[in-house]
Order: C-alpha cells, then structure tokens, then sequence
C-alpha cells in the first residue's frame, strides 16, 4: 500500500527529527532547477555566525568517498540513561553511534544530500538541500534549508527553527536555534487549540499523544489558522507571533507564548476572566544523571534515537490532559 503522506508532511517529518533514520543511499533526482535558496557572498558569513550562537545537538565523525561522491556520517552517543532489570540506571560508559550514508552533489552553491528511504509501504529517494558552503567542498558550514525532493517532487515547510551541519575534514556537528520571526501564532497547536472549542472535541492534541516527535511539530510546525478561527465562531482582535487576543462566545481570551525554546522546552498560555491554564512540554535527548530515576520512569519511555537500536532513553513530560481540562473548565464544560 503506497504511503498517501502529503509532501509537506514528509519535509515537516523529516526535519522534526534531526535527520531522518536511512536504510542507505541512492543517486540524485536530476532536476534542471537554480535554487531560490543559493546564498550570495555574504549570506555564507552569516550562516557561520548564526551556526557558531546555536545550541550543539549532536556530534560524530565522516567517512567521504570522493570517487562515488558518498559521505556516511556516524553520530555518537556517549553516556545514557538505560533501563536494567526493571530499573533505570545512567551509564556514564554507554556508547552507541547512529549511521546515516547519503549520496553529495553540488550544484552552484547548494550541496544536495540524498538517500534512499524504503519501509513497508514506501520506497522513494529523498534529497535534503543545504546552502552556505563553497562549491565542490563538503568542508564547511552549512544551512539546512527547510526544502527537499522526494522523488521529482520538490516542496518547502516553514517550521520554527533552524538546523546547520558542520563538515571539517572527518568531523561534523549539528547545531539549532529558533527563529525569531516564527509565528507561534500561526502554529498547529493555535489551530488544535481553536479546533478544541468545537463542541464536539473531547481532546485536545489527540492525533499526536502517541508521536515522540508530537510536541516539535505541534510548537514549531507552522499552518494558517485563520479558516479555523472562522469556522468555530473566534474572532482574533489583537495579534503578534507570541500572543493573541481572541473573542469566542463572548469572553475574551488572552494566549501567550512564555517560553520556546527547540528540542528543550515550551510553555504557553490561555487566559480567560481570571483563570489561566498553561501547557508545558519538556524534552531531553541526553539525559542527565539526576533524571535518570525510577521515580522518572514514566517520562522515561521512548528511544533518545527514534527508530533506532539504541538503549538510551530520552524524557519527554507533558501536560495536555491538565491543560484540556482546565480549558474545559474555562468553557464552562465541567
């Protein structure tokens, strides 16, 4: 059965991730396409600078073979939190590294990067695109652009944060940091949140519970929430890309963005005639050895590596149903 996924949501799952899991690497989708992304002199500058204020996410080495123009990137895990016996336990030894090989091609001053994914309902050649470099040389840093072709389909996502890769002879780095200019407003947890106060709703977020990267792309994921304001009666009064004043069934509504910040933690919240509920989401990928606690266990469940044959745990803690029934409330719904 072939995989019915849009476009737009293979980019925004490819990208949630740090780097989509490969099964190996393929040639290029030719295409006759200049990207629109292809920097200018100054823009490579820039990238280096922005690359060198991102938060460091992960670190390993490279193999590159120049002669079938193939680089395999090994990232590292040291140190993890493990489940033993019925218990967690944090190994400072633990050590486990997670393989990605791509097929390279330069084209003016864009480095395209592919390889081919297959699962049980999909085979296809992804290509991610990257600018920021110097044609001809891996070496340097580079700008994931939020663009990619599966197959000889190209699209773009417009998610809230950036990612670079850093190539320096047989060592990498990825590294990344929010954009400022992200509209929060614009997001999909604004438009599941406007969705909710349809009546027939009873949860809030469901489609994501199960999904270890649900909060990325409920936070960061961007879509138009204008149609959905409409269709459920809210009217938006005031708005910039962290708040909101919105009017629905008389009351006014104030939604803040406290805190955001990647692949860390978000805090968001809604007030209305005095009561206030706030949704909060935290995530580690490297657990640090005070979390690392059976009294942690159930924030403790899913791989640090989604997908992967790594032990270490990551911690991911929420709090959707707090936060659907305190907006229940504010609705009069309890």
């Amino acid at each position: 059965m072939k995989n019915n996924k849009s476009l737009v949501q293979k980019i925004m799952s490819n990208f949630l991730a740090c780097i989509a899991l490969l099964a190996g690497c393929a040639g290029f989708t030719e295409d006759t396409n200049t990207s629109s992304n292809a920097p200018d002199g100054g823009i490579s500058l820039e990238i280096a600078q922005r690359f060198a204020a991102a938060r460091v996410t992960e670190t390993g080495t490279a193999n590159i073979d120049e002669v079938k123009d193939s680089i395999t990137i090994f990232l590292n895990v040291l140190g993890g939190c493990l489940k033993r016996d019925g218990s967690l336990v944090y190994d400072p030894d633990y050590y486990f590294v997670d393989e990605h090989s791509f097929a390279y091609k330069f084209r003016n001053d864009t480095l395209l990067l592919s390889f081919y994914y297959e699962d049980e309902s999909t085979k296809e050649i992804e290509t991610i695109i990257l600018v920021g470099g110097t044609f001809g040389k891996l070496d340097g840093t580079w700008l994931m652009t939020q663009c990619m072709y599966v197959n000889d389909e190209y699209g773009c996502g417009n998610d809230g944060y950036n990612k670079y890769l850093k190539i320096d002879g047989n060592k990498v780095e990825y590294r990344a940091d929010d954009r400022a200019d992200f509209d929060y407003m614009n997001s999909v947890f604004v438009s599941d949140l406007f969705q909710f106060f349809d009546k027939t709703k009873d949860t809030l977020l469901a489609d994501y519970v199960n999904d270890v990267l649900r909060a990325n792309y409920v936070f960061y994921g961007s879509r138009i929430v204008g149609s959905y304001a409409e269709k459920y009666g809210i009217t938006i009064q005031e708005k910039t890309n962290k708040s909101m004043k919105f009017t629905y069934d008389n009351r006014v509504f104030d939604l803040n963005v406290n805190y955001a910040r990647y692949s860390d933690s978000v805090s968001v919240s809604l007030s209305s005639g005095g009561a206030t509920c706030v949704s909060e989401y935290s995530e580690k990928y490297d657990v640090p050895p005070e979390l690392c606690r059976d009294e942690n266990a159930k924030y403790l469940q899913h791989s640090r590596i989604p997908d992967s044959e790594s032990e270490a745990l990551r911690y991911e803690k929420r709090n959707e149903e707090e936060f659907e029934n305190c907006v229940k409330e504010i609705l009069g719904r309890k």
